[in-house]
């Protein structure tokens, strides 16, 4: 135990150590345990506001790196044009054998299945640009904000900044869940149907246009 405290001390002063301020144990011979963590401890109370200094700076960088996080190859969705509702093919075909403990194939490569013969999305997904205002204000004023029955997944945008905004989670939209469920506009509503999966775009500017045409009437 001794040791691996000995360890992360020393690594500590290796990261957050200021050249200016070396650690001088002495000659290179053998020397008791206890007196190299005293000129341990000793060197980090001598030095402790920089040390600290660089403690705060680098919690600020990962918070930053959190803050501004993103994953690669988001998929970027077009605004829907038209309401529209669609079923993607959800099957499933195995790329390999599935075989049991004792090593005999229960299903072979090549095996074509619908997962949602078998499993259950107990929630709805809605997905949005979060860079886009019109469809952030949409799903604020949405059934669909602050309850667990629908979940919020972004293309675009900052999570960190909804999280805040609307008081809630919020995801982004992986490249696999927008091939998956073969999503092409934003916003969108992903919600399980018995065995298959419907997808319903919505149009805003469509809604816009209509209370236009409704006021002028």
């Amino acid at each position: 135990m001794r040791k691996i405290a000995l360890s992360l001390i020393a690594s500590v002063i290796m990261l957050y150590g200021s050249p200016s301020n070396e650690l001088i144990i002495g000659d290179t011979h053998e020397f008791a345990e206890k007196d190299m963590l005293d000129a341990i401890r000793q060197h980090i109370e001598d030095n402790k506001p920089q040390i600290m200094d660089r403690l705060e700076k680098e919690k600020e960088r990962l918070k930053e790196k959190v803050k501004n996080y993103q994953p690669e190859g988001l998929i970027p969705l077009e605004p829907a044009l038209k309401d529209r509702v669609f079923y993607p093919d959800m099957s499933y075909t195995l790329d390999k054998d599935i075989m049991d403990a004792e090593g005999r194939i229960i299903y072979q490569k090549g095996f074509t299945f619908n997962p949602l013969e078998y499993t259950k999305l107990n929630y709805g997904i809605i997905i949005i640009n979060g860079k886009n205002r019109e469809e952030v204000e949409w799903f604020k004023n949405s059934k669909y904000a602050n309850t667990i029955a629908y979940r919020l997944f972004i293309t675009d945008g900052s999570y960190y900044d909804l999280i805040k905004e609307l008081n809630q989670q919020v995801f982004y939209c992986l490249p696999e869940i927008t091939q998956r469920f073969k999503l092409e506009h934003t916003p969108s509503i992903v919600v399980q149907k018995g065995n298959k999966m419907e997808v319903s775009e919505k149009c805003l500017n469509c809604r816009s246009k209509n209370e236009e045409i409704a006021n002028e009437n």
